[in-house]
């Protein structure tokens, strides 16, 4: 199947960058607590992570500790906090140019690769276990594509930042690992209704190849689209 070919509509593009997926966490759920806990928690965490505050200032935030004097929505701070960057200070992208163009934008429905997975992905009953091994590739995956808190992975919260910035959700080095080895195995199969020929081995293969880049640099993973 040519990944390159037109779905027929204007879809988003989606990239993944580089990120701790850790930190990435921490703060998103720093960020749900009531005020007088988010603002103490956020303090203790800068404390806590000098090479955070640093970034806080290089960005020209003169109070890192201090959230309420960051004037960043809550999309942009998780962004600028967590990616990892080059030399240039430009954030680092994932995989190869080629293998980007064909994980951004696949050809069917939303364009997201991740989603149709999700929706075209079955457990392989031949598999001892696979129901369970087959729940946690769901969850790594809905994580990557429609994380809202630490155990709700159904919406996408931090979509609608500023200047467009939308990130779907995010992964841990760990999570990134574990993904990689479960896709790789032999542990889910394809349903019947699939409306692409070859479409989800297509697709697994492409993730597969981001993953294993991420893996490469030691690297969490944090999902955007470009809309």
């Amino acid at each position: 199947m040519d990944l390159n070919q037109a779905s027929g509509t204007t879809t988003a593009f989606y990239t993944l960058h580089s990120c701790d997926g850790e930190l990435a966490l921490v703060i998103s759920e720093i960020l749900l607590l009531e005020p007088d806990q988010r603002y103490a928690q956020w303090a203790k965490l800068i404390e806590n992570n000098p090479t955070l505050e640093q970034r806080l200032l290089d960005q020209g935030i003169s109070q890192p500790d201090n959230l309420q004097s960051i004037a960043w929505d809550e999309t942009m701070l998780l962004f600028l906090c967590t990616i990892n960057v080059d030399d240039e200070g430009k954030p680092i992208g994932i995989g190869e140019s080629l293998k980007r163009e064909r994980f951004g934008r696949f050809p069917y429905d939303d364009g997201s690769i991740i989603n149709y997975l999700v929706e075209f992905l079955r457990p392989n009953v031949k598999v001892t276990n696979s129901n369970e091994v087959f729940d946690k590739i769901v969850q790594l995956l809905s994580k990557l594509s429609a994380f809202n808190h630490s155990s709700d992975y159904t919406e996408p919260r931090f979509s609608g930042g500023m200047g467009g910035m939308n990130i779907l959700g995010f992964l841990s080095l760990e999570e990134v690992i574990e993904l990689r080895r479960l896709l790789s195995g032999r542990n889910w199969s394809v349903a019947s209704d699939e409306p692409l020929d070859g479409g989800v081995r297509d697709a697994i293969k492409h993730v597969l190849a981001m993953l294993k880049a991420a893996e490469r640099i030691d690297s969490g993973v944090i999902h955007r689209a470009h809309l």
